[in-house]
């Protein structure tokens, strides 16, 4: 077999790739500056691939992927032509698996990278006969900016995460900064999205900030509003959709250590964009988020915080739904 090249061109999704030992880590940040994105890189969920995916054409029907050895199983999902045709689990300790009976014709081959666990991948091997080459996406890029609800841990397999189905419906390029228990809209996150070029940006506030008591009502508002002016500073009219918690059981009307709640917490988002379009900035939007997956559906929330499989499927069609609009 022969291997294919992997760099910015075949792994996407990415902010940046780390080059080591023969081995590429995908990293949801700059990781030249990792040090910055305290505490230790966003509590290590930045070098986990969530949304990540290796992306070619080939006409191989055999596909070997070799990577860095975990502790833990770790799953991948080979799409073929934007179907799911196989999820991989690879046990613990194992560093490659193989992928045969594929159509010997030309196809687009996507493998997702891993949204629960870190991962260091090696080399792409396709049969030694067949062709290959990057297929460079022409869709709109999005970038998806929240909380584990967005890394989406319990998702069926890392193509059937939320933000996945949501890019698949629209046809969209997608970059996922869902970093679990993390999204506290850090100025060095606002950074990262205002130095990636998108046409497209979702921001998903509220329910880390609520868990980890770290904004009140007097400083809620002001560290977003810093933070969408940070990203306006290269970005200016991109598209920003700046969504409010999905349901969240006693979080609704039951205040945390610092006296907010959901409910409050969804009229000062609001509040946000409304400050935003008076002033100037017409490409600012709210999405509520008792619309993308409300307590009609908290069933959907096993933990009553966190939804199943068939929750992120839920909100990755809600999501589609409540996106095209903005961009006619």
């Amino acid at each position: 077999m022969k291997p294919i090249v992997l760099n910015s061109e075949t792994i996407l999704g990415a902010i940046s790739l780390e080059k080591s030992g023969g081995l590429i880590s995908p990293w949801r940040i700059f990781h030249e500056d990792k040090d910055f994105y305290t505490p230790n890189q966003l509590n290590r969920t930045a070098e986990i691939p969530a949304g990540v995916r290796i992306t070619f054409e080939t006409n191989s029907p055999t596909i070997k992927v070799e990577f860095a050895a975990s502790e833990v199983e770790v799953e991948f999902d080979v799409v073929i032509d934007r179907e799911l045709v196989k999820t991989i689990i690879v046990r613990s300790k194992d560093t490659s698996f193989t992928v045969d009976g594929l159509l010997a014709s030309n196809k687009v081959v996507e493998i997702y990278l891993s949204q629960r666990q870190k991962m260091a991948v090696r080399n792409v091997y396709i049969a030694e006969e067949a062709n290959w080459n990057a297929y460079p996406s022409l869709r709109r890029k999005w970038l998806a900016y929240g909380s584990s609800i967005t890394q989406c841990q319990a998702a069926e397999s890392p193509s059937q995460t939320w933000p996945v189905i949501t890019a698949a419906e629209l046809d969209l390029d997608l970059t996922c900064l869902g970093f679990s228990g993390q999204c506290q809209f850090e100025p060095m996150i606002a950074r990262t999205i205002r130095d990636t070029p998108v046409d497209f940006i979702s921001l998903c506030a509220g329910i880390n900030i609520y868990g980890a008591n770290s904004y009140n009502e007097r400083t809620f508002q002001a560290i977003i509003i810093g933070f969408i002016k940070i990203i306006r500073e290269k970005q200016s009219t991109v598209p920003i959709v700046l969504s409010s918690p999905i349901y969240g059981a006693f979080r609704e009307g039951t205040p945390n250590l610092v006296g907010f709640t959901l409910i409050k917490m969804r009229l000062q988002i609001q509040e946000i964009v409304e400050i935003f379009r008076r002033n100037g900035d017409d490409h600012l939007f709210y999405v509520n988020g008792l619309d993308i997956l409300g307590e009609d559906y908290a069933g959907l929330l096993p933990d009553e915080l966190h939804p199943n499989a068939e929750g992120y499927k839920l909100m990755g069609h809600n999501f589609a739904n409540e996106f095209k609009e903005y961009f006619k």
